[in-house]
């Protein structure tokens, strides 16, 4: 029995070969050939991933010894914080980040009145876009769907829809752009970079305003900041303020809408889950909605893979992971792995149904442990009441037009269908029809 890291299976792919599969693939693919512990990248530049459920429990239970890194130019981390700096999202442990938490735990409870009322409007307006033939894009539809859901809460109505929709827009460029710069750029030069220069103008010229006309009150989610940071006195302050509100915008749009379309991307494949769903909203209840929301979040969590670094030196199966080791955990493998889920590649809803709990290192869309999303249970909220008032008034199902490859994923900012996905919309109320497109 060996103790050495370097023991552990390497799976390194042509760069060719990465560049077509991308790398939810690649891990699928050296998973396959070495089992679910495997280095992936060149030996000198490899991430360790740990992709079995008794992984995310050695996570659950050593928290402290998987933290936050920054160093790697080429991680997600590090180029969040260079976009973000100190917010809830990028940030490492430590005061900083236990006070954006605390301040942001409680404007992301579903039963706020005000988010409440916005999740129950969001949906209805989804019944009248999809409505609409002007309409082609159903992952814009369910990205605005998300930015309707949280904007007011974040911003009151300081802000319009569109203005918060272009600049989310202009973050997610943005992003991408910083990751392609990165394997050529020191830390210094990315955060010098043109785009991400301009990008801050804008936001500040956005959202600037906002702060210096910000009430102190409990109301928002900016009025709450302000309130705990006092921005106007402290020049650090206010760039921390609007860190955190954009990191938890652009997570709560872009994660909750996708999980949208995933969502009706799964039950467009199963009607008679829709029928389920409109029986039980018929009676109040909504058991199947919410139902369908984690089992769609299980087959195609946004989050495929999240990063740690290693504090110290740690046993893992058997072998001695040293400090300073990057390391990958995978809820898109965990969930799909057959030795935690029966028949784990089938849609089946009725999983969530039962009376066992099932255990955390099982299910993990929304990550693990202190650093878990904080707006996961605004989120689930959101999803089962669009799944359940769209099901109440609609019967929708792929449309044959749309080509199987489409539905596979691709793995970017998060995890999206590869191509166009078209759906065919039937009222249940009249025998009408709309095709609408991904």
């Amino acid at each position: 029995m060996s103790n050495n890291a370097e023991a552990i299976p390497f799976f390194t792919p042509p760069s060719t070969r990465f560049a077509q599969l991308g790398f939810l693939k690649i891990a699928e693919l050296a998973c396959r050939q070495h089992g679910d512990k495997v280095w992936i990248g060149e030996k000198n530049n490899a991430v360790l991933l740990l992709a079995g459920a008794r992984h995310v429990r050695l996570l659950i239970e050593q928290e402290s010894q998987f933290v936050k890194e920054f160093e790697h130019l080429s991680s997600a981390s590090t180029i969040g914080r260079i976009l973000l700096g100190q917010s809830l999202t990028t940030s490492k442990e430590g005061e900083e980040w236990r006070l954006a938490r605390k301040l942001t735990t409680p404007l992301v409870n579903p039963k706020s009145p005000l988010l409440k009322q916005n999740t129950n409007l969001s949906a209805h307006w989804l019944l009248d876009i999809l409505q609409d033939p002007q309409q082609t894009s159903l992952r814009e539809i369910c990205l605005q769907w998300a930015l309707m859901c949280v904007a007011e809460g974040f911003f009151g109505q300081g802000i319009s829809l569109a203005q918060l929709n272009t600049l989310i827009g202009h973050f997610r460029s943005i992003y991408l752009q910083l990751i392609i710069a990165a394997p050529t750029s020191d830390y210094e030069a990315l955060c010098r970079h043109p785009a991400l220069v301009a990008f801050r103008l804008e936001v500040e010229s956005l959202l600037g305003p906002l702060l210096d006309d910000a009430r102190c009150g409990n109301a928002t989610m900016l009025e709450r900041l302000c309130q705990a940071l006092s921005p106007g006195a402290h020049p650090d302050a206010r760039e921390r303020v609007i860190n955190i509100l954009l990191g938890n915008l652009a997570a709560s749009v872009d994660n909750t809408g996708i999980a949208l379309l995933w969502t009706l991307t799964h039950i467009s494949q199963h009607p008679h889950y829709q029928q389920c769903v409109r029986e039980e909203s018929a009676h109040g209840k909504r058991n199947m909605a919410s139902a369908i929301v984690r089992e769609s979040l299980r087959l195609t969590p946004v989050t495929a893979f999240f990063e740690r670094l290693v504090a110290e030196n740690i046993m893992v199966d058997d072998y001695i992971i040293p400090a300073g080791t990057r390391v990958l955990f995978s809820p898109w493998l965990v969930h799909r792995n057959a030795a935690c889920w029966a028949e784990p590649l089938c849609f089946r809803p009725e999983r969530f149904l039962g009376q066992e709990k099932i255990a955390p290192e099982y299910f993990l869309p929304f990550s693990v442990g202190k650093r878990n999303c904080v707006g996961m249970t605004l989120a689930l909220d959101q999803l089962t009441t669009a799944v359940a008032t769209l099901c109440e008034h609609f019967q929708f199902s792929l449309a044959p037009s749309t080509p199987p490859a489409a539905l596979t994923p691709l793995f970017a900012l998060n995890v999206i269908p590869r191509g166009d996905v078209s759906f065919i919309l039937e009222s249940t109320d009249k025998a009408e029809q709309n095709v609408f497109i991904q």
